[in-house]
């Protein structure tokens, strides 16, 4: 395989992780590698005991467990397209499933497999590179979330990535933040700003934050 052919396939695993490959490297590479912005994210949605939480594109898992201990009256939903990601945590948070606390789906922003206004709080990290229509995907996520309640939205600069991992980019959409920022508005969420940590390595993070 050729150097560019390894680089396509390695874009294509950070976009859906897939195989054996995907369950048992990338699934432990996305939580280590993404340990920081997800922190960020969780931190931000300020969870509530009684919340309804859902992570969309929850990769590795990192955040499930520790957002079910803060909801821990109400539950945390996962929801990836990525069928193998889906069984990794299928089998890591069994205990936590099986008492309620957790469900997880496989699904996509086209049509989020939930009721209009379930959820209290919202977030995804690192996915929007991959949305096929950004500015719909968003309006399919507002409508999962009740009114008034909470969407974080984490990402690396279009700058950062350039910079970190020019190579492996295939396919992704690169984002400024003011661009993340008008999308939000655009889809209809209110009070939206944009907390930026430039200063993460390697690379940055970036949290939009709205209210549905």
């Amino acid at each position: 395989m050729t150097v560019m052919g390894l680089a396509q396939q390695l874009a294509a695993q950070a976009r859906k992780p897939s195989g054996w490959f995907g369950r048992l490297v990338m699934s432990r590479f996305l939580n280590k590698a993404n340990r920081r912005i997800n922190d960020l994210t969780i931190e931000r949605l300020e969870i509530q005991p009684t919340d309804q939480v859902l992570d969309i594109g929850f990769g590795g898992g990192y955040t499930l467990p520790i957002m079910a201990a803060l909801a821990n009256i109400g539950k945390v939903h996962g929801v990836d397209f990525s069928e193998s990601m889906v069984q990794v945590a299928e089998k890591r948070f069994a205990d936590l499933i099986q008492q309620g606390r957790i469900e997880i789906r496989v699904g996509d922003l086209s049509s989020l497999p939930y009721a209009d206004g379930t959820f209290d709080k919202v977030c995804t990290v690192n996915t929007p590179y991959f949305w096929p229509s950004p500015l719909e995907n968003l309006r399919e996520i507002r409508r999962v979330i009740k009114p008034g309640g909470r969407l974080v939205v984490a990402f690396r600069s279009r700058e950062s990535l350039q910079r970190a991992a020019k190579k492996l980019l295939y396919g992704f959409t690169l984002y400024d933040p003011d661009a993340a920022l008008n999308l939000l508005e655009r889809a209809g969420f209110t009070h939206v700003q944009i907390e930026k940590h430039p200063h993460d390595k390697p690379m940055d993070s970036n949290l939009a934050v709205g209210t549905a």
